[in-house]
């Protein structure tokens, strides 16, 4: 299994001294995860550098306390071919030598269509979370789901949602905890995971589509990054800096939200806040009260709305309706907000007077 690892072992001191401060660091990030009964960590293992490193520091601290079991998931996209296969066997072959328990998936129906790389993301990730379900069925306990993101990525996100009108919830980017979702390696420096490779003379696979720049992140990363980098070398730390920040201020704006929420009456098709109440609020509140309101009507854990159907629903005039996504009208009176779904007859009528208005409006042969 390979030489253990004693981090408090002064006798090897010497020989662990390089590698100390990345393992210290994964170990204080996940030391509150890693408590009786016996813990599972489901690693997603790409077989690229980050998550290699992330898999092979963890089977050092498993050697080292044996609190905890590792179970590497790759999960294999199909879009590559025979280079997505050799993934698989590097990340098969990685865990063989090492004693860890491998399993892997296959996407489907990824090359059809358009918006390839979320629907990868969004099959990667289901895949994961039901892997995490079966290994629970088992009798293990707790189990959790580790990704190799690091501080680069984080910087990446912020900078995507920024590029997007993002609010403090979208700067907050990527959590280090989202439900069982852990990213230990989230404020660890992409320099800080190279040297680990180097001082363990460890390999990795590289995705060619890593340096296309079809999709916009590799352009955020191979040239926006690189360029506030001339600007300020501590552009990455400073740009994470903002997501830790925003993070807080979004859970606390989130609690604030909540109490607000408690004054809205459900209805039976859908949602009202009183108006005056409404209108009371802050300029952010009401338009954070807009889009739970929206959530709560559709039906919806995550709000779609855009910034601009946010604001026409805040500017509203009285007695005007606006429809919405998710099959959702908004509406004021003197004393009411309201946001209702609309039933399937009004929703196939509003369908055929729209297409009626296009009709009309083709023009004359």
């Amino acid at each position: 299994m390979g030489r253990e690892l004693n981090l408090d072992d002064k006798n090897g001191e010497r020989e662990a001294e390089p590698l100390k401060p990345f393992l210290l660091r994964l170990k204080a990030n996940l030391q509150e995860y890693l408590t009786p009964p016996w813990p599972l960590l489901v690693v997603g293992f790409s077989g690229g550098r980050d998550s290699v490193a992330l898999l092979h520091a963890l089977w050092r601290l498993a050697e080292d306390s044996g609190d905890f079991a590792l179970l590497a998931a790759h999960f294999n996209h199909g879009l590559r071919g025979a280079e997505a296969d050799a993934d698989q066997e590097f990340c098969r072959d990685f865990c063989s030598r090492l004693g860890i328990e491998f399993c892997w998936g296959q996407a489907q129906g990824l090359n059809r269509g358009g918006d390839v790389e979320n629907r990868a993301r969004r099959q990667r990730y289901a895949w994961l979370e039901q892997t995490c379900q079966q290994e629970e069925a088992k009798g293990f306990g707790p189990v959790w789901l580790l990704c190799a993101h690091h501080l680069e990525d984080q910087a990446e996100t912020v900078l995507l949602h920024l590029l997007r009108g993002s609010g403090s919830a979208g700067l907050a980017a990527m959590r280090k905890r989202r439900g069982r979702l852990l990213r230990p390696l989230l404020d660890v420096q992409r320099a800080d995971i190279e040297a680990y490779l180097t001082a363990n003379g460890l390999s990795w696979r590289d995705d060619s589509t890593n340096s296309s720049l079809v999709y916009t992140r590799n352009r955020v990363r191979g040239q926006l990054l690189p360029l506030l980098q001339q600007l300020n070398p501590q552009a990455a730390p400073a740009l994470a800096q903002t997501a830790e920040i925003a993070a807080a201020e979004a859970d606390f704006l989130a609690a604030c939200l909540a109490e607000r929420m408690q004054q809205a009456t459900v209805l039976a098709d859908g949602v009202a806040l009183p108006l005056a109440f409404w209108q009371k609020q802050p300029l952010a509140m009401q338009r954070l009260l807009v889009r739970a309101l929206w959530q709560k009507a559709a039906g919806r854990s995550v709000c779609s709305l855009s910034f601009e159907q946010t604001e026409a629903v805040r500017l509203l005039p009285l007695h005007k309706t606006i429809h919405l996504p998710g099959g959702v009208a908004a509406l004021k009176n003197r004393d009411w907000l309201r946001l209702l779904r609309q039933t399937d007859e009004a929703l196939q009528h509003r369908r055929a007077k729209s297409q009626a208005g296009q009709l009309k409006n083709l023009p004359k042969k």
